[in-house]
């Protein structure tokens, strides 16, 4: 172990899918004001539609969808001593939330109501807390390709093809992680 501390997104990588699109969804089916108020809090940023929805949705972290290989890798990591900290496009709140229930994660940084915490906004911060290489990422799309330009090596999980041969070009794989169902073509 060599000290480095392992960055991990959440949406598409500690879990299947987005967390914040299943909670809209989960909270429009429970009020009719949901889709209109969406559309007000999108005029002021995506971050803020994000914020809105945490304060209002009771998100539950033990009923998200994990990346069961994903979770055993990190499990294995922390055991070994390594450091690791969740770092989200989802709200703190969140975030939070699955850290605790996990149990795993050091530190959480996620999207507040004015930074939506994706790719370069991403990679800004954390580039000014641990320095360029400072730090290895887990990611899983295209947004994620900013912030493994700025990390030491990449730990690529479900990833399509295009952005695995980005990453290849950009950073040092240390792990691919695949599971049975985006091997077979079942899952997008």
């Amino acid at each position: 172990m060599d000290g480095l501390p392992l960055v991990v997104d959440l949406d598409g990588t500690l879990t299947y899918g987005d967390t914040g699109l299943r909670s809209l969804l989960a909270f429009a089916r429970r009020n009719a004001l949901a889709l209109p108020l969406s559309l007000w809090w999108q005029l002021h940023g995506r971050a803020r539609v994000k914020q809105e929805l945490a304060r209002r949705w009771q998100f539950r972290a033990d009923e998200q969808p994990y990346i069961r290989e994903t979770v055993e890798f990190l499990r294995s990591e922390r055991e070994a001593g390594r450091r690791l900290i969740l770092c989200t496009g989802s709200t703190r709140m969140v975030a939070e939330k699955i850290a605790s229930f996990l149990g795993i994660f050091e530190d959480v940084l996620g999207t507040d109501g004015e930074t939506n915490l994706i790719g370069e906004a991403k990679a800004g911060r954390l580039v000014s807390i641990f320095g360029e290489k400072g730090f290895d990422y887990a990611g899983n799309s295209m947004q994620d390709l900013r912030v493994w330009r700025h990390a030491r090596r990449a730990i690529v999980v479900n990833a399509p093809a295009k952005v695995l041969l980005a990453a290849e070009k950009i950073a040092e794989i240390e792990r691919l992680i695949l599971t049975d169902d985006v091997r077979e073509g079942r899952h997008g």
